[in-house]
């Protein structure tokens, strides 16, 4: 039997395995068009804030204020600590009317001469709003400070900006799932829907592999869009979608909670996380005709459905009319166009998307 204790602790793990935010910088709270941005110790005046009226609120550049340089070359310093047993992700928007050399440094006072270690090398051109992110896998020593240096490229009249600056705690690998449901209700021989979130919490893009196990379930199939998947990509702090379906055996006894574990593994086999569906067999009983609860799967769907079940089929759209009624026996794989439909076998009704 399936120990509690054991799914409980991984269901933990899965849904607070998360990375911490150690600084968001968006410039929008007590700074002053043209002074220096506030909390930050800037070698000179060149550093300063901006603000320009926008009408929304979203990344990149997320709100109203920003900081700038029109330097040759420019320093700023932000308290912060880091820790040697730690891994960290730096990342920025950045924009510039000409090339920008931009460097993030890791130091111990405020000041150029003792930043130490060098986080992010890169240049910014002219162009649009672009997202410059570094993972730090190795922090030579316990840092009380870093620092953004901006040097330009050449000689010219250029501005280059920032905005949105993020510190993060992150491992390179992190993944979590977080289910729309851990329990439910089931007759045995039914189907069981449920619905879960994948998250890509690491630096890195995740190849993710599903495997399913279970005594009580057959039949789990997992679907992205309505399209069933086995394994999926995801970028960095990319979310994935599924929806899930699960037939609980049908010779379970009344009472028993049964369960399905649904395992995520990156292909390198550095990181999994899990969850654990729990359903009880309830005390109702199987339509006294003999025929199985209806299966119909994926639901959403992309076109395609597929119907287990014995019996008479009917399927309707939203304004009532029939679209097919058939006998089925078994299983019948169906095309259906971009709708909602419900599809009925003998007295049990499901409503079905396409999309």
């Amino acid at each position: 039997m399936k120990k509690w204790i054991v799914t409980l602790v991984l269901l933990f793990t899965a849904n607070f395995a998360f990375a911490d935010s150690v600084l968001i910088e968006g410039f929008e709270y007590a700074n002053h068009d043209g002074e220096s941005p506030v909390g930050w110790t800037c070698d000179d005046s060149s550093w300063v804030c901006g603000y320009l009226e926008k009408d929304h609120n979203r990344m990149p550049h997320s709100g109203n204020w920003y900081a700038y340089t029109n330097g040759a070359e420019s320093w700023m310093f932000m308290p912060i600590y880091m820790s040697t047993e730690l891994k960290y992700r730096f990342s920025l928007w950045a924009i510039s009317d000409g090339d920008y050399q931009l460097e993030i440094w890791a130091g111990n006072e405020a000041n150029s001469n003792a930043m130490t270690q060098l986080l992010l090398d890169d240049i910014v051109s002219s162009g649009s709003y672009e997202k410059f992110s570094v993972y730090v896998e190795n922090v030579a020593s316990n840092y009380q400070y870093f620092g953004i240096h901006a040097v330009q490229s050449y000689c010219g009249d250029c501005l280059l900006t920032i905005d949105d600056i993020e510190v993060d705690m992150v491992n390179k690998y992190d993944i979590t799932v977080n289910p729309a449901n851990y329990y439910t209700t089931a007759v045995p021989g039914s189907q069981v829907e449920f619905n879960c979130r994948f998250t890509n919490l690491g630096y890195e893009p995740a190849n993710v592999f599903i495997t399913c196990y279970s005594d009580y379930f057959t039949n789990t199939h997992l679907y992205i869009d309505g399209e069933a998947c086995t394994s999926f990509h995801a970028e960095p702090d990319e979310t994935v979608n599924f929806t899930g379906v699960a037939t609980l055996t049908p010779d379970i006894e009344l009472g028993t909670m049964g369960w399905v574990d649904i395992m995520f593994t990156l292909d390198c086999d550095c990181a999994t996380t899990m969850f654990t569906l729990w359903a009880t067999a309830s005390n109702e009983s199987i339509d006294e005709s003999g025929a199985t609860t209806m299966s119909i799967y994926p639901n959403p769907s992309a076109g395609m459905i597929t119907i287990e079940g014995n019996g008479t089929v009917t399927i309707t759209n939203t304004l009532g009319q029939e679209i097919l009624n058939k006998e089925i026996i078994d299983k019948e794989i169906l095309t259906l166009e971009k709708g909602i439909y419900f599809i009925k076998i003998n007295d049990m009704t499901k409503k079905v998307i396409v999309r």
